[in-house]
């Protein structure tokens, strides 16, 4: 078992608040946020056991957006989890809906008009909880949703299945950044209790997916297009097919030395996808990237990750281009980095001067 003895009381008493607030319903889903990610799976196909023993009923998983990364679709299909898309599920049978890794106003979630969560599980900064909400458990101090579905396992004793278990350790590993300084110790002790249940063979196949050429191009364009300014970089990949290459490569932006933040959009299907990280830990991704989107659309995030989505409707090219300038320029000046330092991540005759010969002088 994970956590200390004034821990485990704490998440026994979660544990039945939530099956008493629901007990007798009938008809569950538990949706993810948009172009869901490792943790929101994880934390989903948990919540799917945990009220299949506790109510005895059936969950469907559900999503909008689509999965995009290599990782997640493999995750998907060697664990075995089944998600169904938003649109194709009548809500007005549901008498049990909750949301995990997300809330209500963030901006990011499917759901129809007027249609609200009976329960609400996210480790993200708490929003209002609305009046209808049964079961309302967001906002502490962990690094992954993962963790805290885990600990009602873990902490009362529930048998986790071996699919369960990795779906989870993924969770926790993925939106922990391997456990670094995003991680808490109540994720840390988390993620050891659940080496005994999970598989380390299946976890190490998710994570080595190989990937399609097109994920390659993604990086020339992150590179081609990146600007420094200061401690800044900022790079737009223009149209994409997969929003989740948006945060992908702000990470992999992320490792330039002297780099403290980074924010890269693409668009995808008329909306532009923004991330943001930092590399202090202790910095406010969520509220920079609110200031950096506006009133144009939604952000939020937490720590060190941050991450935003502005309608573009059926605007034209050049109206797009404003958007980016504006967004990318309001970045800037939210995180205080000097516009007049600016310079290109790579030039092209950069590269093409360097010597590839391998030839040792």
């Amino acid at each position: 078992m994970s956590g200390n003895g004034n821990q485990t009381v704490t998440t026994q008493r979660r544990l039945l608040r939530l099956i008493d607030a629901v007990r007798g319903r009938r008809t569950s889903l538990v949706q993810v946020h948009n172009n869901p990610d490792p943790d929101s799976i994880g934390s989903a196909v948990a919540m799917r056991d945990l009220y299949q023993r506790y109510l005895g009923i059936d969950s469907r998983i559900v999503f909008g957006g689509i999965v995009g990364r290599t990782e997640n679709r493999m995750m998907l299909r060697l664990l075995q989890i089944e998600i169904v898309p938003a649109t194709k599920v009548d809500y007005a049978k549901c008498d049990l809906l909750t949301l995990v890794d997300t809330q209500p106003g963030a901006g990011h979630t499917s759901l129809p008009p007027g249609r609200g969560a009976e329960v609400v599980i996210d480790h993200h900064p708490a929003r209002d909880a609305p009046e209808n909400v049964l079961y309302w458990d967001v906002g502490r101090n962990v690094g992954a949703t993962s963790t805290i579905v885990a600990n009602f396992f873990l902490e009362n004793g529930v048998p986790l299945r071996r699919t369960v278990a990795t779906a989870l350790m993924y969770g926790i590993k993925s939106d922990t950044h391997d456990l670094s300084d995003e991680a808490t110790p109540a994720d840390i002790a988390a993620y050891q209790s659940l080496f005994s249940y999970g598989d380390l063979g299946l976890l190490a196949q998710i994570e080595k997916a190989r990937v399609p050429r097109t994920y390659f191009r993604i990086f020339q364009r992150a590179i081609e297009t990146a600007q420094i300014f200061d401690f800044a970089i900022v790079s737009h990949l223009g149209s994409i097919d997969n929003p989740d290459m948006v945060a992908e490569m702000a990470d992999f932006l992320l490792r330039c030395e002297d780099v403290r933040w980074t924010m890269v959009t693409g668009i995808y299907r008329n909306t532009l996808h923004l991330s943001l990280r930092c590399a202090d830990g202790n910095s406010h991704a969520g509220r920079i990237a609110r200031r950096a989107v506006g009133v144009m659309g939604t952000a939020g995030g937490h720590g060190r990750m941050a991450g935003g989505q502005i309608p573009l409707g059926e605007s034209d090219r050049s109206t797009r281009a404003n958007v980016v300038q504006a967004v990318s320029d309001m970045f800037l000046e939210a995180v205080k980095a000097k516009r007049t330092l600016m310079q290109p991540l790579a030039n092209r005759d950069d590269l093409e001067d360097t010597d590839t010969s391998g030839e040792i002088e």
